[in-house]
């Protein structure tokens, strides 16, 4: 019994390393004891990681249960057990990570034990991020933004960073339990590397653009959630955000968050957009904001931006979020909607580029949960010079996941080398700089504008350039060799 608490407790406290805490250490702490209890018992492996996972998404995720409870309006034991059930079915990967762990490293050296635990970690992570749409939270990678070794993140990228903290933790097991001769090299392999990390952290990968900065303003309204989507209201909304942004028309880019005009285009357009765009270019500013677009003909609906006081340009959300903005499988899980109302919940995905022009400067925009996505950001450079990302956290209340998200933000930031400009209803709004550090925040549930001055910038990150694709092939690489050398051991017994 002590040994599954300690399990659950080593699971739990990694949700320190990540926002709002900043305690990017605990992470390798968190998985020396993972790492430590599953060489005590290989024979539990499976049972270990996922005692472990249970204890990691249990406190690291537990804001579903705000979103359905608090905003979905469901049945309090109905979002309980959802909850439950997605931290029980995410807890699967760590469970896999160790159960696959057990089978490759009976016949490997000692040190290629550890190399074999960060490499299949990683390669969880990188899985849990795609399969079934994905779901890119909590990777450990994420909590470098804070550290000394984030150098990593802009040549690799997140998932990089997750196997440097894997490494490190099963290392500093190895460390405790081995010989002096063990250590040696191993420990200047170590030191190099690093160092390596730290003198990766003053490298500046991207060049700034033009001969000033820009100045942009995010605008946070902090619109309650019943009064975003009550119709009779729908006027008070827009004076909310035109009343906020007047007062910093002198800013040249402004940006409004996801869906902060909680209707149609075509509606706004006879409501209130054109007086507003006459403002807008008298003070030569341009204006991003989340709206719904439909398609005629289609009848599909979008989760889009719109861009006001220039050209118009529109951008459809590519990466939906299942079961808040579509439902997959629809014939298993149409008792769904009748558990959880969401508004605006059967849209269709975007296509094209996710590359606007405000103020003559190319734009990689981003909706919500596609911030989370690496390579789906990725994809807007190296053209865009800036990013900007909306959000409506308000689905997730006064909890971890907004702090979570503005984190996630970040680390897209470091990756690429470009400023990033965020705006959420009701927080954490963010002016966010090329290193993904935060230049300006806004505070939670108050109406805000946050200024601040960015700079564009060019050229590219080597993660700009090979992506992801990178750390998973050598990872992937290093996994097949330790699986053949496993394969050849286990044919030598026979």
């Amino acid at each position: 019994m002590s040994r599954a608490i300690l399990l659950l407790f080593a699971g739990a406290i990694s949700v320190l390393a990540f926002s709002p805490f900043h305690l990017w250490w605990v992470s390798i702490i968190s998985l020396s004891l993972l790492y430590l209890l599953h060489q005590q018992n290989h024979s539990q492996a499976f049972k270990t990681g996922y005692l472990f996972g249970i204890g990691m998404f249990g406190s690291g995720i537990s804001w579903i249960f705000n979103s359905l409870y608090d905003f979905g309006e469901a049945p309090f034991i109905a979002a309980i057990v959802i909850t439950i059930v997605y931290t029980l079915v995410l807890s699967i990967f760590p469970a896999l990570v160790l159960k696959v762990h057990t089978r490759l490293s009976a016949s490997i050296s000692l040190w290629m034990s550890v190399l074999t635990f960060a490499a299949l970690w990683v390669m969880f992570e990188w899985l849990r991020s795609w399969v079934l749409t994905g779901f890119p939270w909590l990777l450990v990678g994420h909590s470098l933004v804070d550290s000394p070794l984030a150098g990593i993140i802009p040549i690799f990228g997140t998932f990089a960073g997750s196997a440097l903290i894997a490494f490190l933790a099963a290392s500093t097991i190895v460390f405790i339990n081995a010989s002096k001769q063990q250590l040696m090299w191993p420990a200047i392999g170590l030191s190099v590397l690093l160092m390596m990390c730290f003198y990766a952290t003053g490298i500046e990968w991207t060049s700034k653009v033009g001969e000033r900065p820009v100045k942009v303003s995010a605008v946070q309204a902090n619109i309650p959630f019943d009064m975003k989507w009550d119709k009779s209201r729908r006027h008070e909304v827009y004076q909310a955000y035109i009343d906020l942004t007047s007062k910093h028309l002198d800013s040249d880019i402004v940006l409004w968050p996801e869906t902060a005009i909680p209707t149609f285009l075509r509606v706004a357009n006879k409501d209130f957009i054109p007086s507003f765009e006459r403002q807008l270019k008298d003070n030569n500013t341009e204006l991003l904001s989340g709206v719904f677009t439909y398609e005629p003909g289609t009848e599909r609906i979008f989760n889009s931006l719109v861009t006001l006081g220039g050209e118009l340009q529109i951008y459809n959300k590519h990466h939906l979020v299942p079961f808040g903005e579509y439902l997959p499988l629809r014939w298993i899980f149409e008792f769904f909607r009748s558990i959880v109302v969401i508004p605006m919940s059967d849209l269709s995905p975007g296509q094209g580029s996710s590359v606007l022009t405000l103020k003559g400067i190319p734009v990689g925009v981003s909706i919500c949960y596609e911030a989370a996505f690496g390579e789906e950001i990725n994809r807007a450079l190296p053209e865009a010079q800036m990013l900007m990302n909306v959000t409506n956290d308000a689905w997730f209340g006064n909890s971890l996941a907004p702090h979570q998200h503005l984190q996630i933000a970040r680390t897209r930031a470091l990756e690429t080398g470009r400023y990033m400009l965020r705006a959420a209803n009701t927080g954490v709004s963010a002016v966010i700089d090329s290193n993904g550090q935060v230049m300006a925040e806004s505070g939670q549930f108050v109406d805000q504008v946050i200024t601040g001055e960015v700079w564009p910038m060019r050229g590219s990150t080597p993660f700009i350039i090979w992506g992801n694709w990178a750390i998973i092939s050598i990872l992937s690489a290093l996994i097949l060799l330790v699986f053949v050398r496993s394969r050849r051991a286990n044919s030598g017994e026979k």
